[in-house]
């Protein structure tokens, strides 16, 4: 026990817990009273009176006690106890005695009295901008004090954000200390940090230690021996320990830039100072959930769930998308590092792809349609509608919305799940460790998450998906109530995309509806479509107005009555058509039955729930329309009206574009009714009722199906165009888009899509200039480190006819790029030795040397043409000036442009000169590597012909390629699967309905192992199906060799791809093109191959593999050979086949042979060491503008002559190319 001996304190006072520990709070006589503390302010309240013995030394010494909370010790001794027992201190030896019975009792007081630590704690969130002084409120928890205050590491001097050292004096609990932030960040320090303490030398701590009292009523117990403990408790002192450990104490938070600047763009439209000073402590208090600067998963007890019926894993190749891979790379490394996705060893593979958004920028996505058609459908329902919209219409004033940023991405995913989400890219499988856009569940998912999170925030705010609205009826309770929401989303790890955040407004803008505090009015964006049809002009005008609306005649009550004034000026016969007229009675029937399409009974406000919806769009030429319906009790009823005019770029798009497209922008427009809930679309093109299930081979299009699939898409049916009116009136009559349809773009628009230049009636004329320019362009992105530059003739002059400045310098700042400087010409021809010896020899001899020195220039004397007797004068240009120049003249945009050694040497030969001038010039483009890159060889490919030595005899090596996909037959085959013999050229052609790896080892196993044996060797390309974990184990267990060929070379497989030449144009002249029947021709056909003579054998293909020719329907009636015995016809047959084969091996190699020295005749055959820097060629679809070979140079790792190895060494990725596709570095 701790008893402190207070000659302040005119009573003694004992702690009512301390009372309590030694169980006499029974024997308190209650009665409330009251005391002054020392500082004569304060008040101090007292329960009441007990009797208290103290046991002093050996003696029990009692004394009346108040009793009291919170005290700061277990017993304070105050004056009526010293004068009672006459208390003396001797301070030296530190004892203090009492006088008892004539007879004198000493003990001994505590001699390491420690020193208590007061917590100083900020008293209100505190922003310090950069560079700048703050005065703060503190709070101590003693009332009045003066002592010294030391603030803790964190706030020191040596540090950025610090307080001074300094004597503080408490009255009332508060002081005020100044911080000072020297950073150019600024610091934000929330309310309740800790900042330092106040040393103070006297025990203000209430006691933690159990009492050892004694058996006596009064609880006596020998306290003033004991050495007091140092305690922290209740936040009124702290230890040694707390104070040199940072992690006990509240640090500075360090606010990022790009967080600040969100901050006060959010507050930027609140004009009342007090308020927006409110949110400004706020939202920096809770700055971390407005951070957007790294990715964050949340904390939460619900994860995804992906439930699936029973099926074999979805597995699909990458797709090609040779222009992204490099940005694709980049964001995989950024979500690695993000812990967003992981690496994969799943049996699921979907693919991933790149779109290109409205700002430039990628999204990525992946296509889980497979996925998706095997999930269980999650049928928890989303929030009603029409509740949310009538809660939020009771009155409020004060309305927030927040909204979460990359919401799917902060949603974690059951573990077991992950490998199921597992995507396929060029640099490997990966999984998402985080919901990814695009599963058919993650709508409800996410409501369940964010509902379970907003739970003790239900009464004042609620979720709908990615929306949490904040609703209040008074300022304060909506600072509250915001300040509740944000913690508990800063509990789960959330963060806020502030741009898209709004905070206390008075009206809001959700689901479709215009909420304030006195009404509740929907939205004129649902029907803005209606309202914008504009009144018919002319009779076919109005005839289709009608049209449109004849198919709502059952749901609209006078019907016939309301539109009678139009059918009275549109049912006129071809004579009297001229007759029609528009005037106020077709005026007010007209608006009548638009009003119609808006309002009861036929409109509704709401989506009615558990109910699925239909959306019914179309497109035109000029535009695309959309109407979404539901069924109520038999009768459709429409929800959204949608009509926008096409871009010109998009009035290109085909008509399968053009309505998938119309079936996007609905979806987008009218997100907030649609997701989640059962969907049915309908469309009057045929050919979309499948994106949902398989591709359409069209790139836009599939992309727009992988884009929707977030979506519950029950089904797409397709209807007659007589039955989509409405939809199609609003598609051929749109009304032009004011606003942006939605905030991020998702790479539909063609690249071309970009505000056009307008042209100016001014002729503009590049200004051209000699003199160096201070503000140099850098155009020559293969050099970007070196100025490029201009060369001109010093008589041209600068000429300008616009008086716009600032075209002036845009053009000059493209075209002027040039560091090559005339004037420093006379300077750099005396720095040059050759030149100075030559100008010596001139002047000593003029008439012998073909020089003449004018102002000092040294001039060279040429005749420019053949046979021409004139004779120019040229610059000799010095050394140090050829780089310049020759940059000058052939990287400029406008004075080089790239061009080649002839023209480049042309421009220059008229006024420059230099020793080995043209092939100073050769070097040099040689050496530039965009004309390295996109330069077309005119040459034959390198590399020549190597020829695979023929077999010993038929089926020991087969080539096998896939041909297709061809048009679908009846019998749904849509491939040819071919399979050649190297040494007979025998062919088998087997029909399939697809190319798969399963249809193509069953069509090998059965319709050739079968019947012909297994070959020794079978050649094929890198194709998936054949290059596919079913074959490798196909070949391991029957025991064949299986090479491929070098990517993007077929020539590996040339017999094979030779057959498909052939036989393509042959089976398209026997097929019939209305049926599509090719594939009864198909066998035929190959029989047709196989019994003619093969041009390189010499014998057909039958002939030797069955020792005979066919025999032909039109052939002669064949002889009769008879023999002996059996035997003898085989010992025949043998020696036949002996001398075809001897024959044909023969001829093969003859015919090699003069294929090679026709292929290697002109044509080079470079060899490349390892080490060697290298371009490959760039394969696939590529824009006319791109670079022929690759942007980034590669390594020679493994040579094979004509088969090189190289890696990419930015993307560590290894390749095997052929020596065609490779181009040599040439650096000068």
């Amino acid at each position: 026990m701790q008893i402190l001996i207070d000659t302040g304190a005119t009573n003694t006072f004992i702690n009512y817990k301390t009372l309590q520990s030694i169980n006499q709070s029974t024997n308190l006589n209650k009665h409330s009273s009251s005391f002054v503390l020392a500082d004569g302010i304060a008040p101090f309240h007292v329960l009441g009176v007990v009797e208290l013995q103290i046991l002093f030394s050996d003696q029990i010494t009692t004394i009346s006690a108040h009793v009291a909370r919170n005290l700061c010790t277990d017993v304070i001794l105050g004056m009526d106890y010293i004068t009672l027992y006459n208390l003396k201190f001797n301070i030296r030896k530190q004892i203090v005695s009492i006088d008892l019975n004539n007879r004198q009792y000493q003990m001994k007081t505590n001699q390491n009295v420690q020193t208590e630590f007061i917590p100083v704690t900020l008293s209100d969130s505190l922003y310090i901008p950069r560079q700048s002084n703050r005065f703060a409120k503190v709070s101590i928890p003693i009332s009045s004090i003066s002592s010294h205050f030391i603030p803790y590491y964190q706030f020191s001097l040596c540090n950025t954000s610090f307080i001074p050292h300094k004597f503080l004096e408490f009255r009332n609990h508060f002081s005020r200390v100044t911080f000072s932030n020297t950073s150019p960040r600024p610091h934000f320090v929330p309310r309740g940090t800790r900042i330092g303490y106040l040393c103070h030398y006297a025990i203000t701590q209430p006691s933690t230690k159990h009492f050892n009292h004694c058996k006596k009523s009064c609880g006596v117990t020998n306290a003033l021996g004991e050495s007091p403990d140092f305690h922290a408790s209740n936040n009124n002192t702290c230890t040694n320990n707390q104070i040199q450990d940072p992690l006990c104490c509240a640090t500075v938070n360090q606010i990022h830039p790009s967080t600040e600047r969100d901050i006060h763009q959010l507050i930027s439209k609140i004009h009342v100072k007090q308020q927006r000073d409110d949110l400004l402590q706020l939202l920096f208090r809770f700055h971390k959930i407005f951070d957007t600067t790294k990715h964050n998963i949340a904390n939460t007890p619900i994860h995804h769930v992906i439930n699936t019926i029973p099926h074999s894993p979805p597995a699909c190749k990458p797709y090609p998308q040779p222009d992204t891979v490099e940005i694709m790379y980049n964001m995989i490394q950024e979500f690695l590092k993000a812990k967003l996705v992981a690496e994969s060893h799943s049996p699921y593979a979907a693919p991933a792809f790149l779109v290109k958004k409205h700002d430039g920028t990628h999204r990525f996505v992946v296509d889980y349609k497979k996925l998706n058609l095997i999930t269980i459908k999650d049928s928890s329902p989303l929030p009603n509608m029409e509740d949310t919209i009538q809660k939020l219409g009771q009155g409020y004033k004060y309305f927030s919305k927040l909204d979460l940023k990359s919401g799917f991405y902060q949603i974690p995913i059951r573990e077991a799940d992950k490998e199921k989400t597992a995507f396929t890219t060029p640099f490997g499988l990966f999984q998402f460790n985080v919901l990814p856009m695009g599963l058919k569940n993650s709508p409800p998912t996410f409501q369940k998450v964010m509902t379970n999170v907003l739970t003790p925030c239900r009464q004042f705010a609620l979720v709908y998906l990615d929306d949490i609205i904040v609703f209040s009826e008074t300022y304060d309770d909506h600072i509250s109530h915001l300040t509740q929401v944000f913690i508990a989303l800063s509990n789960r790890n959330f963060v806020l995309n502030p741009s898209k955040c709004v905070l206390l407004v008075s009206e809001i803008n959700y689901l479709g509806h215009t909420i304030s505090a006195k009404v509740v009015t929907p939205m004129k964006e649902k029907i803005q479509a209606i309202l914008d049809i504009k009144e018919p002009h002319l009779l076919s005008q109005a005839n289709k107005f009608l049209g449109a609306l004849s198919w709502y005649r059952k749901f609209l009550p006078n019907f016939a009555t309301i539109a009678a004034p139009i059918h009275a000026v549109t049912n006129l016969t071809k004579n009297n058509r001229h007759k029609f007229h528009w005037r106020f009675a077709q005026k007010q029937a007209f608006k009548q039955l638009k009003e119609s399409l808006i309002s009861t009974p036929l409109f509704l406000h709401f989506p009615i729930a558990d109910k699925p919806l239909i959306l019914t769009t179309d497109a035109s030429g000029i535009g695309i329309g959309g109407v979404l319906q539901q069924e109520v009790d038999g009768y459709l009823h429409n929800l959204y009206y949608h009509s926008q005019l096409l871009t010109p770029c998009e009035r290109k798009y085909s008509t399968i574009e053009k309505e998938a497209l119309a079936i996007y922008k609905c979806f987008v427009r009218m997100r907030p009714l649609l997701l989640g809930r059962q969907i049915t679309i309908m469309t009057d093109h045929c050919p979309l009722c499948h994106i949902m299930t398989k591709t359409v081979n069209n790139a836009r299009v599939d992309r727009i199906s992988t884009l929707i699939q977030e979506y519950n898409i029950d089904r797409v049916v397709h209807i007659h165009g007589r039955q989509n009116c409405l939809p199609d009136y609003l598609s051929r009559y749109p009304r032009e888009q004011n606003d942006e349809l939605f905030d991020i773009e998702y790479g539909l628009v063609s690249k071309t899509n970009s505000a056009p230049i307008t042209s100016s009636t001014n002729n503009i004329v590049a200004s051209m200039t000699l003199r160096p320019r201070n503000n140099r362009g850098n155009y020559n992105k293969s050099s970007s480190s070196n100025d490029n530059g201009n060369i001109y003739n010093s008589n041209l002059t600068c000429h300008s006819n616009t008086p716009d400045q600032l075209m002036k310098t845009h053009i000059t700042s493209t075209f002027s790029t040039n560091n090559f400087d005339i004037t420093k010409l006379k300077d750099e021809q005396q720095k040059d030795p050759l030149i100075q010896k030559c100008i010596t020899q001139v002047r000593s001899n003029p008439q012998s040397m073909p020089f003449k020195i004018k102002n000092d220039i040294l001039y060279k004397v040429i005749i420019p043409f053949r046979l021409s007797k004139t004779k120019i004068e040229v610059i000799y240009l010095p050394n140090s000036m050829i780089s310049s120049l020759l940059h000058a003249c052939h990287n400029d945009p406008m004075s080089g442009g790239h061009f080649s050694v002839d023209r480049t040497y042309s421009k220059l030969s008229k006024y420059y000169w230099w020793p080995h001038m043209k092939y100073s010039i050769k070097q040099y483009i040689k050496s530039c590597l965009l004309c390295q890159q996109y330069n077309i060889g005119r040459q034959k490919k390198p590399g020549r012909l190597s020829s695979i030595s023929p077999p010993e005899g038929p089926f020991q090596v087969i080539g096998m390629d896939f041909c297709g996909p061809l048009k679908r037959t009846p019998r749904e085959n849509r491939y040819v699967l071919i399979i050649t013999d190297y040494f007979t050229r025998h062919v088998v052609a087997i029909p399939l309905p697809n190319c798969s790896a399963e249809k193509t080892a069953e069509a090998l196993f059965n319709e050739y192992f079968c019947k012909f044996g297994v070959p020794s060797l079978i050649i094929t390309d890198q194709g998936s199906h054949f290059r596919n974990q079913l074959l490798s184990n196909m070949r391991l267990l029957i025991g064949y060799n299986h090479i491929y060929s070098t990517p993007y070379h077929p020539q590996t497989n040339g017999i094979v791809e030779r057959f498909n030449s052939t036989f393509i144009p042959q089976i398209s002249k026997l097929q019939d093109s209305e049926n599509n029947n090719w594939d009864e021709y198909l066998q035929a056909v190959v029989f047709a191959y196989n019994s003619g003579t093969h041009k390189t054998t010499k014998y057909s293909p039958y002939e030797l593999l069955y020792g005979r020719s066919p025999h032909l329907p039109f052939h002669p009636k064949p002889f009769h050979f008879s023999f002996q015995q059996p035997n003898d016809y085989f010992e025949q047959l043998k020696k036949t086949l002996k001398l075809y084969h001897q024959a044909t091996r023969f001829n093969i190699i003859q015919q090699q042979a003069r294929n090679k020295v026709y292929y290697d005749r002109n044509r080079t055959d470079p060899i490349y060491n390892i080490g060697d820097r290298v371009l490959t060629r760039v394969h696939g679809i590529k824009g006319k503008l791109d670079p022929i070979f690759s942007p980034t140079p590669k390594v020679i790792i493994h040579t094979s002559h004509p088969i090189y190895i190289v890696r990419d060494e930015q993307k560590n990725i290894e390749s095997r190319v052929h020596v065609c596709d490779l181009r040599h570095i040439i650096v000068d």
